[in-house]
């Protein structure tokens, strides 16, 4: 039997292109979290994670200039939403991110403004968020993400023993503090000494002990990209049990369970299978090697949309086998494992399209009577109201049906789904909107093989025939 794929790195995708206060409460009789609250998935209630309200109208003084006579390019004073059209109450495309530093195309007069400016690449924004700034032009990826980084940033699920303070004087000297309300996850940013005592500051400036909070190790797992869908044969799929997902998977000589076991597969290897038992209740991988097909998650054809374009950028999601293909056209570029919605809260079933891409956004929900908030998710594709693909920085159970909805994925398949959809985000904006002009891409998800269409979808391009 072959060895399990080994892919020289991440796949990449080619591209064209908060406040937590009201989580901590005076309650001394909270209980502390089980495992399962731990890791909760986001809900249905969502709060993107930059500030996108507008500054209160303010006329510069008289006489000052617009832009200085050195501009070299003009600054972001804050996030703040781009429109459509040189006017207040002009729809939003987005939001540059706060310090980016954009060129732009002209200066118009406008109402609720001293003069809009037009930037690069599209939009407008009221001049009184932007300032003259004598150095070139700088935009970067949101959200920011070091070398080597898997997310941006380190997270944590904060104990309801802890106490959280406003101020490191508050911390340093041991003040009440306020107490966590319910189960609340947090992004840190720097560490502090205090004597023997370690304190981590939050990305909404709070200091928690860290003896009270459990970090979370982002997931590695990352899916098929292009050149590996190229490079093997049509019918694909991972190993893993539905009853024991983290045990190795058996392979045995003959497609009955009393069959000698032959050899086992660690979790989430990839397989080529060379066809199906006359029930099709087992899969060949080779002479005499055979998986249960309840143990394989297997990339399964499906009919594509009916009125597909040439070459146009899609995402097909089937919810039984807990697997996601990106398509272009009928060629799939990318391929991997997700964690859809669990029993009684399942992800919805349908053809949508992706309205919103937020760089990271705070989610919050319910499960029972108990509240969660979850701290800055990254890379948020939002297809159906608040429900969207986005990644899961606190568990690593792909291929199990986890979340409260939401399609979640690993931190590296997530970024390059981000950066290969629809609608584009510029470099320096923190998201942006699907618009008439540049429209998000569309999302099939459907359970099995049940959606309507007429044109046959293969999984990989390859004819090769496997080993």
């Amino acid at each position: 039997m072959a060895p399990p794929l080994a892919l020289a790195g991440p796949p990449v995708l080619e591209a064209d292109f908060g406040a937590f206060a009201e989580a901590f409460d005076e309650d001394p009789e909270a209980e502390e979290p089980g495992p399962e609250e731990a890791e909760l998935e986001p809900g249905p209630e969502i709060e993107l994670g930059l500030d996108l309200r507008d500054a209160v109208e303010e006329e510069p003084p008289p006489g000052e200039r617009l832009f200085q006579a050195d501009t070299r390019s003009l600054r972001a004073k804050r996030s703040i939403a781009v429109r459509t059209e040189p006017r207040q109450d002009a729809p939003s495309l987005g939001t540059l991110a706060q310090d980016m530093r954009v060129t732009w195309k002209q200066a118009v007069k406008g109402p609720g403004c001293t003069a809009w400016v037009e930037i690069e690449p599209r939009g407008w924004i009221c001049e009184r968020y932007l300032e003259s700034n004598w150095r070139e032009p700088r935009v970067r990826e949101m959200p920011l993400l070091s070398p080597g980084e898997l997310t941006p940033g380190a997270y944590a699920h904060v104990s309801r023993r802890a106490r959280v303070y406003a101020s490191l004087g508050e911390a340093r000297r041991r003040l009440r503090g306020r107490r966590v309300k319910g189960s609340v996850t947090v992004k840190l940013t720097s560490e502090v000494r205090l004597g023997r005592r370690r304190v981590w500051r939050t990305s909404e400036g709070q200091y928690i002990d860290a003896r009270f909070l459990r970090r979370y190790t982002p997931s590695e797992f990352v899916g098929l990209g292009r050149e590996a869908l190229e490079g093997l044969p049509p019918l694909l799929a991972w190993a893993q049990s539905r009853t024991a997902p983290r045990e190795p998977v058996d392979v045995r000589e003959g497609p009955e369970a009393t069959s000698g076991r032959k050899a086992v597969l660690a979790p989430r290897t990839v397989v080529a299978l060379q066809g199906f038992s006359e029930d099709g209740q087992w899969a060949r991988l080779a002479e005499d090697q055979w998986v249960a097909s309840t143990d394989l998650h297997q990339l399964r054809a499906a009919p594509a949309l009916a009125d597909l374009l040439p070459g146009e950028r899609w995402l097909d999601v089937d919810l039984t086998e807990q697997v996601l293909v990106a398509y272009e056209g009928v060629k799939p570029v990318y391929a991997t494992l997700i964690s859809s919605g669990m029993r009684a809260h399942e992800t919805p079933v349908g053809v949508f399209r992706i309205w919103l891409k937020s760089a990271e956004a705070h989610m919050t929900g319910a499960a029972g009577r108990s509240r969660y908030r979850v701290a800055t998710v990254p890379w948020t594709m939002f297809f159906q109201g608040n429900f969207a693909l986005h990644t899961a920085y606190w568990h690593d159970r792909w291929g199990e049906p986890v979340s409260h909805g939401c399609i979640n994925l690993s931190p590296r398949d997530a970024r390059a789904l981000y950066r290969w959809t629809g609608p584009e985000v510029p470099q320096g904006w923190s998201m942006a909107y699907g618009t008439g002009d540049l429209m998000g891409s569309r999302i099939r998800v459907r359970q099995g093989l049940e959606p309507t269409g007429d044109v046959p979808l293969p999984v990989a391009v390859s004819t090769a025939a496997p080993e």
